[in-house]
C-alpha cells in the first residue's frame, strides 16, 4: 500500500489559495487519477487491492485536512494575540 500523505500534502501546499473548494477539487482529481491508474495496471489488480489503495488515499486526505484545520486554528489564535 502506498503512502499518499506526502503527495497530497505537497499538492495542497502548492495551491495558490488553499480554500476548502480548491482542496476538494484537488482531492477529486487525485481520486480520479488514482482509479484510472490502478485500473490500467497489467496484470490487472483485484478489486480488493484497488479498494485498499483508495482507502489509503482517503486516509491521507483526512490527515491533510486535519493538519490544515490545525494550522488555520493556530494562525487565527496568533492573529488574535498580536492584534
Amino acid at each position: 500500500m502506498t503512502d499518499y500523505h506526502p503527495l497530497i500534502a505537497r499538492a495542497v501546499e502548492g495551491l495558490q489559495k488553499s480554500t476548502g473548494e480548491a482542496r476538494r477539487a484537488l482531492y477529486e482529481r487525485a481520486r480520479t487519477a488514482l482509479v484510472t491508474q490502478l485500473r490500467s495496471v497489467d496484470p490487472p489488480l483485484s478489486e480488493t487491492e484497488i479498494t485498499k489503495e483508495r482507502l489509503a488515499l482517503e486516509d491521507a486526505i483526512r490527515k491533510v485536512e486535519g493538519e490544515t484545520a490545525r494550522k488555520a486554528r493556530t494562525e487565527l489564535r496568533e492573529t488574535r494575540v498580536s492584534a
